[in-house]
Protein backbone atom coordinates (compact mmCIF):
# COMPACT_ATOMS: atom_id res chain seq x y z
CA UNK A 1 0.00 0.00 0.00
CA UNK A 2 2.70 2.49 1.01
CA UNK A 3 4.75 1.62 -2.07
CA UNK A 4 1.83 2.74 -4.25
CA UNK A 5 1.13 5.91 -2.27
CA UNK A 6 4.68 7.27 -2.39
CA UNK A 7 4.85 7.52 -6.21
CA UNK A 8 1.44 9.19 -6.21
CA UNK A 9 2.56 11.76 -3.60
CA UNK A 10 5.77 12.33 -5.57
CA UNK A 11 3.83 12.91 -8.78
CA UNK A 12 1.52 15.41 -7.03
CA UNK A 13 4.57 17.25 -5.62
CA UNK A 14 6.25 17.38 -9.02
CA UNK A 15 3.13 18.74 -10.69
CA UNK A 16 2.59 21.26 -7.90
CA UNK A 17 6.15 22.54 -8.25
CA UNK A 18 5.75 22.69 -12.02
CA UNK A 19 2.63 24.85 -11.79
CA UNK A 20 4.26 27.09 -9.21
CA UNK A 21 7.22 27.71 -11.48
CA UNK A 22 5.23 29.15 -14.46
CA UNK A 23 6.27 26.34 -16.73
CA UNK A 24 6.17 26.77 -20.51
CA UNK A 25 6.26 23.60 -22.65
CA UNK A 26 7.43 24.05 -26.24
CA UNK A 27 6.32 20.87 -27.99
CA UNK A 28 7.96 19.47 -31.09
CA UNK A 29 6.98 21.06 -34.40
CA UNK A 30 5.20 18.38 -36.45
CA UNK A 31 3.86 17.92 -40.01
CA UNK A 32 0.12 18.47 -40.45
CA UNK A 33 -0.10 16.44 -43.69
CA UNK A 34 1.85 13.83 -45.63
CA UNK A 35 2.97 16.27 -48.35
CA UNK A 36 5.55 17.95 -46.10
CA UNK A 37 9.03 16.58 -46.83
CA UNK A 38 11.35 17.73 -44.08
CA UNK A 39 13.90 15.65 -42.18
CA UNK A 40 13.76 14.88 -38.46
CA UNK A 41 16.80 17.08 -37.88
CA UNK A 42 15.06 20.01 -39.60
CA UNK A 43 11.97 19.61 -37.39
CA UNK A 44 14.19 19.50 -34.29
CA UNK A 45 16.19 22.53 -35.36
CA UNK A 46 13.00 24.56 -35.92
CA UNK A 47 11.68 23.43 -32.50
CA UNK A 48 14.96 24.31 -30.79
CA UNK A 49 14.82 27.80 -32.28
CA UNK A 50 11.21 28.26 -31.07
CA UNK A 51 12.23 27.09 -27.58
CA UNK A 52 15.26 29.40 -27.66
CA UNK A 53 13.01 32.37 -28.53
CA UNK A 54 10.89 31.57 -25.48
CA UNK A 55 13.97 31.42 -23.26
CA UNK A 56 15.31 34.74 -24.58
CA UNK A 57 11.99 36.60 -24.44
CA UNK A 58 10.34 35.47 -21.20
CA UNK A 59 11.51 36.77 -17.77
CA UNK A 60 13.45 34.47 -15.47
CA UNK A 61 10.27 33.74 -13.47
CA UNK A 62 9.29 31.44 -16.33
CA UNK A 63 10.86 28.00 -16.72
CA UNK A 64 11.16 26.52 -20.22
CA UNK A 65 10.98 22.73 -20.39
CA UNK A 66 13.65 21.06 -22.48
CA UNK A 67 12.97 18.17 -24.82
CA UNK A 68 14.26 15.72 -22.19
CA UNK A 69 12.10 17.37 -19.49
CA UNK A 70 8.96 16.86 -21.57
CA UNK A 71 9.79 13.23 -22.34
CA UNK A 72 10.47 12.45 -18.68
CA UNK A 73 7.19 14.02 -17.52
CA UNK A 74 5.05 12.15 -20.03
CA UNK A 75 3.16 9.06 -18.76
CA UNK A 76 5.30 5.96 -18.81
CA UNK A 77 2.41 3.76 -19.89
CA UNK A 78 2.65 3.24 -23.66
CA UNK A 79 -1.12 3.31 -24.13
CA UNK A 80 -1.39 6.67 -22.37
CA UNK A 81 1.47 8.06 -24.48
CA UNK A 82 -0.29 6.95 -27.68
CA UNK A 83 -3.54 8.53 -26.53
CA UNK A 84 -1.78 11.83 -25.81
CA UNK A 85 0.01 11.76 -29.17
CA UNK A 86 -3.39 11.61 -30.89
CA UNK A 87 -4.74 14.49 -28.78
CA UNK A 88 -4.11 18.22 -28.87
CA UNK A 89 -1.27 20.31 -27.45
CA UNK A 90 -3.43 21.41 -24.50
CA UNK A 91 -3.94 17.78 -23.42
CA UNK A 92 -0.20 17.20 -23.43
CA UNK A 93 0.39 20.43 -21.50
CA UNK A 94 -2.03 19.33 -18.79
CA UNK A 95 -0.54 15.83 -18.67
CA UNK A 96 2.96 17.14 -17.96
CA UNK A 97 1.75 19.88 -15.59
CA UNK A 98 2.73 22.90 -17.68
CA UNK A 99 1.02 26.28 -17.26
CA UNK A 100 1.40 27.12 -20.93
CA UNK A 101 2.04 25.04 -24.02
CA UNK A 102 2.94 25.96 -27.58
CA UNK A 103 3.31 23.86 -30.70
CA UNK A 104 3.88 24.42 -34.41
CA UNK A 105 2.43 22.51 -37.34
CA UNK A 106 3.73 22.52 -40.91
CA UNK A 107 1.56 21.87 -43.93
CA UNK A 108 1.79 22.41 -47.68
CA UNK A 109 -0.25 25.38 -48.93
CA UNK A 110 -0.23 26.41 -52.58
CA UNK A 111 3.18 24.83 -53.14
CA UNK A 112 4.82 26.41 -50.07
CA UNK A 113 5.61 25.30 -46.53
CA UNK A 114 3.17 26.95 -44.09
CA UNK A 115 4.01 27.03 -40.37
CA UNK A 116 1.26 27.71 -37.79
CA UNK A 117 2.41 28.24 -34.17
CA UNK A 118 -0.14 28.57 -31.35
CA UNK A 119 0.30 29.36 -27.65
CA UNK A 120 -2.34 28.04 -25.20
CA UNK A 121 -3.16 28.22 -21.52
CA UNK A 122 -3.11 24.61 -20.29
CA UNK A 123 -5.61 25.41 -17.53
CA UNK A 124 -8.53 26.42 -19.75
CA UNK A 125 -7.30 25.78 -23.31
CA UNK A 126 -7.61 29.46 -24.30
CA UNK A 127 -5.52 30.66 -27.23
CA UNK A 128 -3.12 33.37 -25.97
CA UNK A 129 -1.19 34.05 -29.16
CA UNK A 130 -0.27 32.66 -32.56
CA UNK A 131 1.44 33.42 -35.84
CA UNK A 132 1.38 31.94 -39.34
CA UNK A 133 4.16 32.15 -41.88
CA UNK A 134 5.08 30.52 -45.17
CA UNK A 135 8.29 29.87 -47.06
CA UNK A 136 9.77 27.88 -49.91
CA UNK A 137 12.09 25.98 -47.55
CA UNK A 138 12.97 25.22 -43.92
CA UNK A 139 15.50 28.07 -43.76
CA UNK A 140 12.74 30.57 -44.48
CA UNK A 141 10.63 29.10 -41.68
CA UNK A 142 13.60 29.36 -39.31
CA UNK A 143 13.99 33.07 -40.06
CA UNK A 144 10.24 33.58 -39.61
CA UNK A 145 10.39 31.97 -36.14
CA UNK A 146 13.18 34.35 -35.17
CA UNK A 147 11.04 37.29 -36.30
CA UNK A 148 7.59 36.29 -34.98
CA UNK A 149 8.09 34.07 -31.92
CA UNK A 150 9.31 36.77 -29.52
CA UNK A 151 6.23 39.04 -29.99
CA UNK A 152 4.02 36.01 -29.31
CA UNK A 153 5.83 35.13 -26.07
CA UNK A 154 5.81 38.79 -25.00
CA UNK A 155 2.01 38.57 -24.92
CA UNK A 156 2.32 35.70 -22.46
CA UNK A 157 4.60 37.71 -20.20
CA UNK A 158 2.27 40.71 -20.31
CA UNK A 159 -0.79 38.64 -19.51
CA UNK A 160 0.92 36.71 -16.76
CA UNK A 161 2.20 39.68 -14.81
CA UNK A 162 -1.01 41.69 -15.10
CA UNK A 163 -2.46 39.15 -12.67
CA UNK A 164 -3.94 35.70 -13.20
CA UNK A 165 -7.43 36.91 -12.33
CA UNK A 166 -7.23 39.76 -14.86
CA UNK A 167 -6.01 37.32 -17.48
CA UNK A 168 -8.91 34.96 -16.87
CA UNK A 169 -11.42 37.85 -16.92
CA UNK A 170 -9.94 39.14 -20.16
CA UNK A 171 -10.06 35.71 -21.79
CA UNK A 172 -13.70 35.26 -20.74
CA UNK A 173 -14.64 38.74 -21.92
CA UNK A 174 -13.09 38.37 -25.36
CA UNK A 175 -13.76 34.82 -26.62
CA UNK A 176 -15.03 36.10 -29.96
CA UNK A 177 -11.94 38.25 -30.44
CA UNK A 178 -9.60 35.34 -29.68
CA UNK A 179 -11.49 33.09 -32.09
CA UNK A 180 -11.36 35.82 -34.74
CA UNK A 181 -7.60 36.24 -34.29
CA UNK A 182 -7.10 32.51 -34.72
CA UNK A 183 -9.35 32.46 -37.78
CA UNK A 184 -7.57 35.44 -39.33
CA UNK A 185 -4.20 33.76 -38.78
CA UNK A 186 -5.17 30.69 -40.78
CA UNK A 187 -4.41 30.72 -44.53
CA UNK A 188 -7.43 31.26 -46.80
CA UNK A 189 -8.10 28.37 -49.17
CA UNK A 190 -7.52 29.42 -52.78
CA UNK A 191 -10.40 29.46 -55.28
CA UNK A 192 -10.52 26.37 -57.54
CA UNK A 193 -11.18 28.66 -60.54
CA UNK A 194 -8.54 31.03 -61.90
CA UNK A 195 -8.24 33.25 -64.96
CA UNK A 196 -5.15 34.67 -66.60
CA UNK A 197 -3.41 35.82 -69.76
CA UNK A 198 -1.16 33.88 -72.12
CA UNK A 199 1.15 34.56 -75.07
CA UNK A 200 2.40 31.85 -77.45
CA UNK A 201 5.04 31.75 -80.14
CA UNK A 202 6.38 28.95 -82.33
CA UNK A 203 6.35 27.41 -85.78
CA UNK A 204 3.83 26.04 -88.27
CA UNK A 205 4.02 22.78 -90.21
CA UNK A 206 2.04 23.18 -93.44
CA UNK A 207 0.57 20.14 -95.20
CA UNK A 208 0.08 22.04 -98.47
CA UNK A 209 2.18 20.59 -101.28
CA UNK A 210 5.18 22.80 -101.95
CA UNK A 211 4.48 25.13 -99.04
CA UNK A 212 7.16 25.98 -96.52
CA UNK A 213 6.79 26.20 -92.76
CA UNK A 214 6.49 29.53 -91.03
CA UNK A 215 5.90 31.28 -87.72
CA UNK A 216 2.90 31.10 -85.41
CA UNK A 217 1.81 33.17 -82.44
CA UNK A 218 -1.25 33.57 -80.21
CA UNK A 219 -2.46 35.89 -77.44
CA UNK A 220 -5.54 35.75 -75.24
CA UNK A 221 -7.12 34.59 -72.02
CA UNK A 222 -6.71 31.29 -70.21
CA UNK A 223 -8.82 29.71 -67.45
CA UNK A 224 -8.06 26.84 -65.06
CA UNK A 225 -10.45 24.87 -62.86
CA UNK A 226 -9.05 22.57 -60.16
CA UNK A 227 -11.29 19.50 -59.80
CA UNK A 228 -8.94 17.47 -57.61
CA UNK A 229 -6.83 15.01 -59.60
CA UNK A 230 -6.95 17.14 -62.76
CA UNK A 231 -7.04 20.79 -63.82
CA UNK A 232 -9.44 21.63 -66.65
CA UNK A 233 -7.79 24.30 -68.80
CA UNK A 234 -9.53 26.37 -71.45
CA UNK A 235 -9.29 29.83 -72.96
CA UNK A 236 -10.03 32.18 -75.84
CA UNK A 237 -7.15 33.08 -78.18
CA UNK A 238 -6.48 35.02 -81.35
CA UNK A 239 -3.85 33.24 -83.46
CA UNK A 240 -1.86 33.86 -86.61
CA UNK A 241 -0.32 31.03 -88.65
CA UNK A 242 2.24 32.03 -91.24
CA UNK A 243 3.73 29.95 -94.06
CA UNK A 244 5.20 30.38 -97.55
CA UNK A 245 3.19 29.25 -100.59
CA UNK A 246 4.48 29.32 -104.15
CA UNK A 247 7.20 31.77 -103.15
CA UNK A 248 4.73 34.12 -101.50
CA UNK A 249 4.08 34.91 -97.86
CA UNK A 250 0.76 33.61 -96.58
CA UNK A 251 -1.04 33.81 -93.25
CA UNK A 252 -4.28 32.78 -91.58
CA UNK A 253 -5.91 34.69 -88.69
CA UNK A 254 -8.24 32.62 -86.53
CA UNK A 255 -9.93 32.40 -83.12
CA UNK A 256 -9.10 29.34 -81.01
CA UNK A 257 -10.63 27.67 -77.98
CA UNK A 258 -8.32 25.05 -76.37
CA UNK A 259 -9.96 22.42 -74.16
CA UNK A 260 -7.44 20.34 -72.18
CA UNK A 261 -7.16 18.27 -69.02
CA UNK A 262 -3.87 18.64 -67.09
CA UNK A 263 -2.48 16.26 -64.49
CA UNK A 264 -0.17 18.13 -62.08
CA UNK A 265 2.79 16.46 -60.34
CA UNK A 266 4.10 17.94 -57.07
CA UNK A 267 2.32 21.22 -57.86
CA UNK A 268 4.99 22.14 -60.42
CA UNK A 269 4.91 19.93 -63.52
CA UNK A 270 1.82 19.33 -65.63
CA UNK A 271 1.03 16.94 -68.50
CA UNK A 272 -1.88 17.99 -70.74
CA UNK A 273 -3.99 16.32 -73.42
CA UNK A 274 -7.01 17.71 -75.20
CA UNK A 275 -8.41 19.38 -78.30
CA UNK A 276 -8.40 22.78 -79.99
CA UNK A 277 -11.43 24.21 -81.78
CA UNK A 278 -10.70 27.01 -84.22
CA UNK A 279 -12.67 29.45 -86.34
CA UNK A 280 -10.74 30.85 -89.34
CA UNK A 281 -11.36 34.60 -89.64
CA UNK A 282 -9.27 35.69 -92.63
CA UNK A 283 -6.39 34.63 -94.85
CA UNK A 284 -3.93 36.48 -97.07
CA UNK A 285 -1.44 35.43 -99.72
CA UNK A 286 1.09 38.08 -100.73
CA UNK A 287 -1.12 40.69 -99.03
CA UNK A 288 -4.27 39.73 -100.95
CA UNK A 289 -7.35 38.37 -99.19
CA UNK A 290 -8.28 34.73 -99.75
CA UNK A 291 -11.97 33.79 -99.61
CA UNK A 292 -11.47 30.03 -99.76
CA UNK A 293 -11.30 29.49 -95.98
CA UNK A 294 -12.67 26.42 -94.24
CA UNK A 295 -15.59 26.93 -91.86
CA UNK A 296 -13.91 25.50 -88.74
CA UNK A 297 -10.90 23.54 -87.53
CA UNK A 298 -10.30 20.70 -85.06
CA UNK A 299 -6.93 19.64 -83.66
CA UNK A 300 -5.59 17.28 -81.02
CA UNK A 301 -3.06 18.82 -78.66
CA UNK A 302 -0.65 17.71 -75.96
CA UNK A 303 2.27 19.11 -74.05
CA UNK A 304 4.01 19.98 -70.81
CA UNK A 305 3.55 22.82 -68.33
CA UNK A 306 5.92 24.10 -65.65
CA UNK A 307 4.52 26.22 -62.82
CA UNK A 308 7.38 28.56 -61.95
CA UNK A 309 5.37 30.24 -59.17
CA UNK A 310 1.74 30.06 -58.06
CA UNK A 311 0.99 32.74 -60.69
CA UNK A 312 3.53 32.36 -63.51
CA UNK A 313 3.73 29.33 -65.80
CA UNK A 314 5.42 28.22 -69.02
CA UNK A 315 4.45 25.43 -71.39
CA UNK A 316 5.16 23.77 -74.71
CA UNK A 317 2.43 22.25 -76.91
CA UNK A 318 1.97 20.63 -80.29
CA UNK A 319 -1.33 20.98 -82.16
CA UNK A 320 -2.13 18.37 -84.81
CA UNK A 321 -5.00 19.51 -87.07
CA UNK A 322 -7.35 17.00 -88.73
CA UNK A 323 -9.24 19.57 -90.81
CA UNK A 324 -7.98 21.48 -93.82
CA UNK A 325 -7.49 25.23 -93.81
CA UNK A 326 -8.71 25.90 -97.38
CA UNK A 327 -11.87 24.29 -98.76
CA UNK A 328 -10.54 23.70 -102.28
CA UNK A 329 -7.08 22.40 -101.32
CA UNK A 330 -6.61 18.88 -100.05
CA UNK A 331 -4.04 18.24 -97.35
CA UNK A 332 -4.09 21.92 -96.39
CA UNK A 333 -3.72 21.27 -92.69
CA UNK A 334 -1.46 23.60 -90.73
CA UNK A 335 -0.09 22.10 -87.53
CA UNK A 336 1.59 24.17 -84.80
CA UNK A 337 4.37 23.74 -82.27
CA UNK A 338 4.28 26.57 -79.72
CA UNK A 339 5.97 27.71 -76.54
CA UNK A 340 4.04 29.91 -74.13
CA UNK A 341 4.26 31.96 -70.95
CA UNK A 342 1.27 33.01 -68.89
CA UNK A 343 0.10 34.65 -65.70
CA UNK A 344 -2.81 33.51 -63.51
CA UNK A 345 -4.53 36.06 -61.28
Amino acid sequence: MISHVKPLILLIMVQTMVYAANIVAVLEIVPADDEVELTLSQYRHLTDELRNRARITLPEEFSILTRDNIISLLPQDEEERTCLAEGCAVDIGRAIGADYVTQGQIRMFDGKLTLTVELFSSMNGNLLGSFVTESENATGLLNAIRENASPMFEKLSKHRFSGLKDLQDEEKAKPEQLMREKKDAMPVAPSPFRIGVIAKGGFTVSGIYGAKNGLAYSVGLVTALDIGLLDLVSGALFSRDGFEFDGQDASILKAEVPLTAMAVYRESFGLSLGAVLSLPLSAKIDGKAVEDLANFGVAATGGFTYLMTKNIFANAFYEKYFTKSFSSINDSTIDRGVFAVGYLF
